[in-house]
């Protein structure tokens, strides 16, 4: 059987290493900055197009909501821009809209004629048409042509995607994406 010696140490085995040297501090911050100015670019990026896909979404949301209004209730019904979600003064999609069914046939919403509103304070920056659009009974608009509502960030620092929502006058909604 082997006996163990007991071993004698000394306080020099038992120095530990507290911390960082100064130099391998400097190097490791030059390695995070490398990767922050990487990756906050493609953050931003990924914001922008997130919140132009939200606004997109509502938007086609309420279109889609006063289509399926106006042939349920066989009576028109439209959106328009709004920023205080009473009335359609706005002709700005960005500050909110409203759907309200149009019984009276004015265009212009009472407070028992209104169906949804949406009140918004956002980064994106909607451009183009900007009227209301009232679908009928059988789920056409009284639109003359096409109009688009075209969506994108309000900072011109950030490339991105835009979004295209086109408003047929057979009542069809298509949204695609598009470069700005």
């Amino acid at each position: 059987m082997q006996t163990f010696k007991s071993l004698k140490l000394s306080t020099a085995d038992f120095r530990l290493n507290a911390g960082f040297t100064l130099m391998e501090l400097i190097i490791t911050t030059a390695i995070l900055a490398i990767v922050l100015s990487l990756a906050v670019p493609s953050v931003r990026i990924t914001m922008a197009n997130n919140q132009i896909a939200t606004a997109n979404n509502a938007i086609v949301s309420a279109l889609n909501l006063a289509r399926s209004e106006a042939i349920t209730r066989a009576n028109q019904v439209s959106v328009c821009p709004s920023n205080a979600g009473n009335n359609c003064n706005n002709n700005r999609w960005n500050r909110g809209w409203i759907v309200f069914d149009n019984l009276d046939g004015n265009g212009i919403p009472a407070g028992t004629e209104i169906i949804r509103r949406d009140r918004r304070d956002s980064s994106v920056t909607p451009s183009g048409f900007n009227g209301a659009v009232t679908f009928q009974a059988n789920g056409t608009t009284t639109l003359a042509g096409p109009q688009t509502i075209t969506i994108c960030f309000n900072d011109t620092t950030v490339t991105n995607k835009c979004r295209s929502i086109t408003i047929s006058r057979f009542g069809s909604i298509k949204s695609v994406t598009t470069t700005s």
